[in-house]
């Protein structure tokens, strides 16, 4: 009885922060994972199929990594310290039930892994992309799994692990965490490269908008548009006329070429012919090289007779 009157429990800002640690680590997993199944993506593709990837969902996964580590690395401190110095502390059941269920969601992980990667083995196949990714996945859920089991020992059983395996294991998530940063950097670009491909983004966009307008005013008038400055005069196009380029704010360049041939021209900073496979699938303007881009378009005149609402409908 008196034993149990002298324990400590864990404060509620002890509690709070290691709930915020749970949180943090699984953004850390989560992001860390897209990062290398995304470096895995493009340089180990086992079809032919676009190279286009998400940069802004690998910008959020580093972003995360990048502010979440930290933390995570500040809350594990926060909660070992209100340990160091009070053998007789007591954690709350609370926190205990996340700890196993962290446990139990990295066991699953490992053991689900290496029967996938028996299975495809025994399958027959057993490619680079699919060991990569297997690879991953059971070294990061090895690696929580390692850590918290350490962490019981040492905070629920009160036993002594050494501290340089604590260590051990902050330096190895360090450094995975670091080499996703530089892969997601490698596939995903610099804040420049970023800044360029979604210039490029919002031309493709406006490329095609323009070439919607245009053919859609030639149908409704039976002729071209002399400029773009004519598509203001109707209210249906006059959303189209306000594009200009991101960088130079310029407007397109457009010239008619002939009766029903018209001609759009942008400036791309950035070349995408290898994102894209051999294929006529995607538009016109999202498969381009660097520099001027220019494509002549045919439109499609009105060739239907209007007809006189005020006649008459004949007598059956």
């Amino acid at each position: 009885m008196n034993e149990i009157s002298n324990q400590q429990k864990s404060s509620m800002a002890e509690i709070f922060v290691h709930f915020m640690s749970f949180v943090l680590l699984g953004i850390i997993a989560t992001s860390t994972g897209i990062l290398y199944f995304q470096v895995i993506n493009k340089y180990f593709l086992s079809y032919q199929v676009t190279r286009m990837f998400d940069a802004s969902g690998i910008h959020y996964a580093i972003a995360s990594l990048i502010i979440g580590f930290p933390l995570y690395i500040w809350a594990l401190w926060f909660w070992f310290r209100s340990f160091r110095n009070l053998s007789e502390k007591v954690e709350s059941r609370l926190s205990k039930w996340l700890t196993y269920i962290v446990l139990l969601i990295a066991s699953g992980l490992i053991i689900g892994d290496l029967i996938a990667v028996v299975f495809n083995f025994l399958q027959g196949e057993y490619g680079a992309r699919f060991l990569l990714k297997a690879l991953t996945i059971l070294v990061i859920a090895g690696v929580i799994f390692s850590f918290y089991f350490f962490e019981r020992k040492k905070i629920q059983y009160k036993k002594e692990v050494s501290s340089s395996s604590f260590v051990l294991m902050t330096i190895v998530s360090s450094v995975l965490v670091i080499m996703a940063i530089i892969f997601g950097f490698i596939v995903g670009g610099t804040p420049l490269e970023a800044r360029l491909r979604n210039q490029d983004i919002q031309r493709t966009n406006n490329l095609q908008e323009l070439s919607s307008c245009v053919s859609y005013f030639a149908y409704d008038n039976n002729r071209l548009p002399m400029d773009l400055n004519e598509l203001k005069s109707g209210v249906r196009y006059s959303y189209c006329s306000s594009a200009v380029d991101p960088e130079t704010q310029k407007e397109y360049e457009y010239h008619v070429i002939s009766g029903d041939q018209f001609e759009l021209c942008g400036e791309f900073a950035r070349s995408t012919m290898d994102e894209f496979p051999n294929s006529d699938y995607y538009g016109k303007w999202q498969k381009h090289d660097k520099g001027q881009l220019c494509e002549i378009q045919t439109v499609t005149f009105n060739t239907f007779p209007i007809q006189d609402k005020t006649l008459p409908f004949p007598a059956r």
